[in-house]
């Protein structure tokens, strides 16, 4: 089965697009109770919780309708990442900072840190809201590819157009100047008494 023309560039041009610009990253403080921080569909984002996370212990959990889900637990200056995070999540101790790349839809919500001394004493909680966000840039491309692409696809019809419509108009012409028509019995006559059909 054929791909339409105009689906055709439009993914060409998407992909070309999205092979050549550099996703988006964005950077937030969450260091106070509550913070709200934005992140690009499909980029990255750095959310940093404390200012250096050496010598204490974390645990980063975001809040779902069916309950907490763990992101990540720092203890004894180890950082363990969910196994459904691992690939594209990571906790810097040096600078408390959580990055999270690629990022999705799903990964907009409530998240809850709570930092506690190494003697296991609550020092504080970090609630922060990550809102994910389309890109602009994108829906702009997208948009000017899917024009791009009908205004080809146009183009190329009228072309098409216009081509075939000479070739018929070619052979009329061409039946005119020698004055023959095609009768119903398969015979080439003459619409000009003086002229006789040659055939040879």
């Amino acid at each position: 089965m054929s791909m339409d023309p105009a689906i055709l560039v439009l993914v060409m041009l998407a992909g070309v697009s999205h092979a050549f610009l550099p996703a988006a990253e964005t950077k937030c403080k969450a260091s106070q109770n509550t913070s709200q921080c934005s992140a690009i569909l499909g980029g990255s984002v750095s959310i940093q919780v404390m200012n250096n996370a050496s010598g204490h212990r974390l645990g980063c959990k975001r809040q779902l309708p069916t309950g907490p889900r763990i992101v990540f637990n720092l203890k004894k200056e180890r950082v363990t990442i969910h196994e459904s995070l691992k690939n594209r999540t990571e906790f810097f101790i040096n600078n408390g900072t959580l990055k999270i790349t690629h990022v999705e839809r799903n990964d907009s919500g409530v998240y809850n840190v709570e930092i506690f001394q190494h003697d296991g004493v609550l020092l504080r909680n970090v609630n922060f809201e990550l809102v994910v966000q389309e890109s602009i840039l994108h829906i702009v491309i997208i948009v000017c590819c899917t024009v791009g692409a009908l205004l080809i696809v146009g183009v190329c019809c009228c072309a098409c157009w216009k081509m075939r419509r000479g070739k018929k108009s070619g052979k009329k012409r061409t039946k005119k100047a020698f004055g023959l028509k095609f009768t119903e019995d398969q015979h080439w006559t003459s619409e000009d008494p003086k002229i006789e059909p040659y055939f040879a």
